[in-house]
This record gives structure tokens, sequence and C-alpha cells, in this order.
């Protein structure tokens, strides 16, 4: 990853990089890290024509009884990412509702540009969409401003059982007891393995649940250096200052940096700095691939790193890199941390404008994002893991890009998942400020200009301050 400072992760342009990457069938501008969020998108299957103002309603005529409703027929506007792939898939998906509600017309409207601005701009003029797309990260922002129709009053007549999704892929929905958005994958992070570099050194595929402790036994096997000291081969790509990943490690030894109740941080305590440490002293240390660091190619697609901490999506590129540049490849679970075995997650889905004047039928829509014929045509490529629990079997992504993977990795230990909650319990202010700072302190750690406890103690400082 070319960067020349540590900012804050951004999921949109990270999104938009990969899937450019993953679209060229080519590794070399594809930046890997994880946030889980964590909400990515894959190259999706075309799910359904499209007329040229974007709009399309069902081919089904009205019967008899459905005279009143084809009388009142309405149009729902639906906001995506500027991505086609989601646009279609957002279409197949609405058009399932269409079906049992052949007075609903649908149209498309992607968000071009950054859609976090466009979507509170578009609220703020009142023409904001029926239906929005959003990262798990824009949830509280978007509730606070008023922007989002809370759901839950809308889930038990649409049948959305919301015991059958993902706890944390659920909670990145949910601001104060009340849902705003419905989550339409489930990413936690996972490591790709470059098996051929680990039967180099005779190694196997670590089994699902292996330790922190194992994964230090690999890494000091599979990281090679020159004469000069400068590594030649990582045992890792994991992006220390990704979202994902540092709230993951900082729970690793059993600290606990955010405190819900007096809304304040202490990334000070010693566990959170040795949770920290574990990470990133892999970088420090020359074990993992630095993400300031400048490489003619991303090294592990280049196939000189071993392992690369990622979610399902990444399957379909890592396949395509791994048949250009001849290397074997398979997944396993993210390595437990000693005390805590936090593992990052991320999401994203969609919600329902509060000034809709459709607001039963944008919320029929929404909702079956998380239900399971909803879930079929959405994941029908098999670059997303289905959000809900009981598709896990679901051969349509498990046997993508290619059968015989360890799949078992992306689904396993869900009781692990940890959710950036300080996105979700601090003001947007105080969140951003924390992202920001730590990749501060991460800069100032590797370039030796501070301490890691003086470089953590200073994003305390900061993000306490923040209102």
């Amino acid at each position: 990853m070319q960067l020349k400072c540590v900012k804050p992760f951004d999921n949109m342009a990270y999104q938009t990089r990969r899937r450019q990457a993953m679209n060229k069938k080519t590794s070399r501008k594809l930046i890997p890290w994880m946030l889980l969020v964590f909400t990515m998108t894959a190259v999706l299957a075309g799910c359904s024509g499209n007329n040229n103002n974007g709009e399309s309603s069902s081919s089904l005529s009205p019967s008899p009884g459905n005279q009143e409703e084809a009388a009142k027929s309405i149009t729902i506007r639906i906001g995506t990412f500027d991505d086609p792939f989601e646009q279609e898939t957002a279409r197949a998906v609405a058009e399932l509702y269409v079906k049992d509600h052949p007075h609903v017309t649908i149209k498309i409207e992607p968000y071009v540009g950054d859609p976090k601005t466009k979507v509170l701009a578009q609220a703020a003029s009142g023409d904001l969409p029926d239906v929005t797309w959003l990262a798990d990260g824009y949830v509280k922002e978007f509730a606070e401003a008023g922007v989002l129709e809370p759901l839950d009053g809308y889930l038990e007549e649409n049948n959305v059982d919301v015991n059958d999704i993902y706890p944390a892929m659920l909670g990145y929905g949910i601001i104060d007891g009340q849902t705003y958005m419905l989550p339409r994958d489930y990413n936690h992070i996972v490591f790709y393995a470059n098996t051929t570099l680990l039967a180099q050194e005779g190694l196997t595929l670590p089994e699902n649940g292996w330790t922190w402790d194992t994964f230090m036994e690999y890494s000091d096997k599979l990281t090679k250096k020159d004469a000069s000291g400068k590594t030649t081969q990582w045992a890792v790509s994991l992006n220390p200052t990704a979202i994902g990943t540092w709230m993951a490690c900082a729970q690793g030894r059993g600290g606990q940096y955010l405190n819900k109740e007096e809304k304040t941080v202490n990334f000070s305590d010693p566990k959170v700095v040795a949770g920290l440490r574990d990470c990133w002293d892999l970088v420090k240390n020359g074990n993992a691939q630095d993400p300031m660091g400048q490489y003619s190619e991303d090294p592990f697609y280049a196939g000189k790193t071993a392992f690369m901490a990622g979610a399902k999506p990444f399957a379909a590129g890592i396949h395509a890199a791994a048949e250009a540049k001849g290397f074997e490849w398979d997944v396993t679970t993210f390595p437990q941390f000693p005390v805590k075995a936090a593992v990052g997650t991320g999401t994203s889905g969609y919600g329902v404008s509060a000034k809709s004047k459709h607001k039963k039928e944008a919320a029929g829509i929404v909702a079956m994002f998380v239900k399971q014929e909803g879930q079929i045509e959405f994941g029908k490529t098999g670059n997303a893991v289905p959000v809900l629990k009981s598709m896990e079997s679901d051969t349509t992504w498990r046997d993508n890009p290619v059968p015989g993977k360890n799949t078992d990795a992306f689904v396993a230990f869900p009781e692990n998942d940890v959710l950036r909650e300080h996105e979700l319990v601090l003001s947007t202010n105080k969140a951003n400020t924390i992202n920001l700072e730590v990749g501060n302190a991460f800069t100032k750690y590797m370039l030796g200009a501070a301490t890691l406890e003086d470089a953590l103690k200073e994003v305390d400082e900061k993000a306490n301050a923040a209102e």
C-alpha cells in the first residue's frame, strides 16, 4: 500500500480500489488491507435488465385482488454506491419484493462520489432515496442526524428472523436499542495462506482455531531476510492501522480500550498496549508488510508473503493471482490471541429514509436482503458469505471461486466477532479522532519518534478531549 502518511481507513475508497483490481484480474494495485469490514463488495453477476431511466417493475399483471394496489402505483428509489454490480444486485433483490407487490416500481440511483457525503446532502435537501445503502460506520451518524427510519416496527410483518442473522452483523445496525440498518453479508477477518510457501518450510495449513503462539512460530520460519536485514519474504500482510485489525489486537491480551458507560478510551491500559504490540511489532520486526511501504506489486499477490488478513470477497482476486504467479492457496481462521480470541468484523447494508413517503414498501425491500430468497439472489456469484446462519452450508458461496477450500474458516467461531464499538457508542467526531490518532501512534512508534506507551497515551489525551 503506497502511503505517505497514515490516514483513517476509508472504507469506500478501499472497496473501489479492490473492485477495480479484481475486474482487471490483476493484483498489481489491489490493496488487501482489512476492516472489516469490513462492508466489502466483490464482482457480482448481472441480475436483471434496466431501462434508460433506471426504473423497472414486475412484468406480472395485477390480479383482481390487487387492483387497489395497482391503482396506487408508486416508485421506490434505491440509492446504492456507484458500482454496477451493486446496482444490479440491489435491483434483483428488490424485484423479489415487486413480484408480490406489482404496484411498486424500482428506480436505482447510484451515489456518484463519496456516498456518505451524498446521502447527508440529499437528506438535508429532502431528496434522499426511499432505500439507501450504508456502510457499518455510517449508521450512528445517520441515525443521530435523523436520516434513517427505525426498522423494528417492520421486522415482524416482513417475517424477518433476527435470530438467524449473525449477531455482530445485526449489531452494526443497532443504535440505542433501535435497528436502523439490515446487513447484506457476513464478513470477519480470516487468514488467506500461500500454501506453496508453507510447504517449502515443511509447514501445513493451520487448522481452524490455531493460536497466536503457533502463528508466531510459523512467522519466524516464513520470514526471510537478506544479508542487510531487509525482508525479502514476509510472513503476513496485516495492516495494523485498519480498524478491524487494531480493535481486535487491542483486546487480545484481555484489555479494553473503550469504556462505554463513561464514553472514554484507555489505550494506556497495559493489556491494551501489550495487545497492540503483538500486532505492531510484526511490522517493526519485518515479519509483516509495512502499510507505508513502497511495493511495485502487492507482495502477497506476487507470491512473496505467506499469509494475508482478509475476508471472503478477496477470494476471487487471490485465486486469479495464484494462477498467474503459480502458487497454491487456501484459507484458515484468524489466529486466536492469548486471552481473548477477538476477530475483527464488518458489513454494509440498507436502511429506510426517515422522510420516505412509502416507508412500508421501502422497509419491505430492505427486509428482503435478510430473507433467504434475497440472500440467494444477492450471493449468486458466491463472493459474499450469507448473513443468515441457516445458509452457512450453501455451496453457492462455498464453491466460489473453486471448490475444495477450507471455507469453514469464513463462518467459524462467530462468538469471537468483535464490533467497532467506539463507532457505535461515541460521537462521530470522537470516533474519527480515535481512528486518526491510532494511525498516528502507529507511525510514531514505527519511526522511533515515541515509545508505544507514550504514543498510545497521546491517543487517550486527544480522543478524550474530543467532543
